[in-house]
């Protein structure tokens, strides 16, 4: 099985070669940030996502659960991304939550004609399940988005 960080830290820069996401977070690539879960009531993932500056991305693993045991995918890594939009006060032109989602989902990764759900991240990983996306509401009851990602992993390593 694979460290899981290895996959977050690989959706991050799949995801910062976006050229329309990157635009979409005020033209900066670090607004797109992966989670790794650290001890410390300080370090949890609800004030991480409490602290996210408008806009940004946090990618953080979820879960590693069984596959399908054929022998060419035996585990299943899920991932949460999310996402915070820049409020019409601060920016020209906005980008709702909908665009946002289109961009990560369908936007073209590292200069090539693929998309993220198209692509082999590393090596290890099959191309991902399909994604989906569901709203939040935060503590201060402000929209947030929440997307799921499921990447097999090929093997056993």
């Amino acid at each position: 099985m694979l460290n899981p960080r290895l996959i977050t830290d690989a959706i991050v820069a799949a995801l910062q070669t976006i050229p329309e996401l990157v635009t979409a977070m005020a033209g900066d690539a670090s607004r797109i940030v992966a989670y790794h879960y650290l001890f410390g009531a300080d370090n949890r993932l609800d004030l991480a996502v409490n602290v996210m500056p408008a806009p940004s991305i946090l990618v953080a693993f979820e879960a590693t659960q069984p596959g399908n045991f054929s022998g060419s995918e035996i585990w299943r890594h899920h991932f949460q991304i999310y996402i915070r939009t820049g409020s019409a006060a601060n920016f020209a032109l906005p980008l709702s939550y909908e665009d946002i989602w289109f961009y990560i989902v369908n936007g073209k990764v590292n200069g090539t004609s693929q998309n993220i759900r198209y692509i082999n991240l590393i090596d290890e990983v099959d191309i991902m399940l399909t994604p989906g996306i569901i709203r939040s509401v935060d503590e201060d009851r402000v929209d947030t988005f929440v997307a799921s990602f499921v990447i097999p992993e090929i093997g056993d390593n």
